[in-house]
């Protein structure tokens, strides 16, 4: 009986440290499981899935057709009058589409550092609209299709702090709200009507791209030589 109870006395502190144990493993469980429900929600849908590819293209002329939307509403807002923004003759501005595509893809690592992601987004975005800005100004006689020559703390008239912060802004609303939120609409819709929508999309969009690069869209309010 004495033994019994010693055994018992011996092994209390042995039950209380396997059970500390198991707590703190359920509690790392719990954690995991959140934060894989919170990535989730976020945009790692995006992250090698083999059905996040049709779901993507929808995803890039979704955000090309609001980035138009956004300076044509800005245009129509700061000048009375309604232009048809951008290269293309389509109602799309495939610079968003890229970046939204990008940010999605290349920062997904990122998605539970907020901070981080919303520089990494700036940088990105300033990269990408600057880079784009040279090309086209090369490949079209000095013509540019955005100036910010005006705008404070800019650099060559391509990027500006303003319109950096404005993507940084955006940006982070396309990561944790619109991009998922469409993602999961897209995926609700039958895989053949995707599927013919993006291919009747990409066909659009390519015959567009293929005569705009020979027929600039040009005009007042769209585009103006800086040479």
């Amino acid at each position: 009986m004495d033994s019994a109870i010693l055994v018992s006395v011996r092994g209390a502190p042995q039950n209380q440290k396997l059970q500390r144990d198991s707590n703190i493993e359920g509690n790392v469980m719990t954690e995991r499981k959140k934060q894989k429900s919170f990535t989730e929600k976020i945009g790692h849908v995006f992250a090698g899935k083999q059905d996040s590819f049709w779901p993507m293209v929808m995803i890039f002329f979704t955000m090309s057709l609001t980035g138009w939307i956004w300076e044509v509403c800005l245009h129509l807002i700061s000048e009375g009058r309604f232009v048809n923004r951008g290269l293309l003759h389509g109602p799309w501005l495939p610079i968003y589409g890229y970046g939204s595509i990008l940010i999605l893809i290349a920062l997904r690592r990122l998605r539970q550092k907020p901070l981080l992601e919303f520089l990494a987004i700036v940088l990105l975005c300033g990269c990408l609209e600057y880079g784009i800005s040279w090309f086209l100004e090369q490949a079209y006689d000095g013509m540019r299709w955005w100036d910010y020559s005006d705008y404070f703390l800019n650099l060559n008239g391509r990027i500006c702090v303003e319109g950096l912060l404005a993507f940084g802004i955006g940006g982070m609303a396309i990561v944790y709200v619109y991009a998922p939120f469409l993602d999961r609409l897209f995926r609700r819709i039958p895989k053949k009507i995707l599927v013919t929508v993006c291919l009747v999309l990409i066909l659009i969009f390519s015959v567009d791209l293929i005569y705009s690069c020979k027929n600039p869209n040009l005009g007042t309010g769209i585009a103006r030589c800086c040479q």
